[in-house]
């Protein structure tokens, strides 16, 4: 997903996630280049943003 957001350059909303699933995702995440990664929502439909670095 986060090439994928890299090379179209938009955000990618993901499926909301438990604060488990999200914390992988942002600790998978947190030394691309390309990429950076935010929660936005209310749980427990919170979700995972990748957004493109500008």
């Amino acid at each position: 997903m986060a090439r994928t957001a890299a090379k179209q350059r938009k955000n990618i909303k993901l499926e909301p996630m438990n604060p488990y699933e999200r914390r992988i995702v942002h600790s998978a995440l947190q030394s691309d280049t390309y990429v950076t990664t935010y929660s936005e929502g209310e749980e427990p439909y919170r979700k995972v943003v990748i957004a493109v670095k500008r």
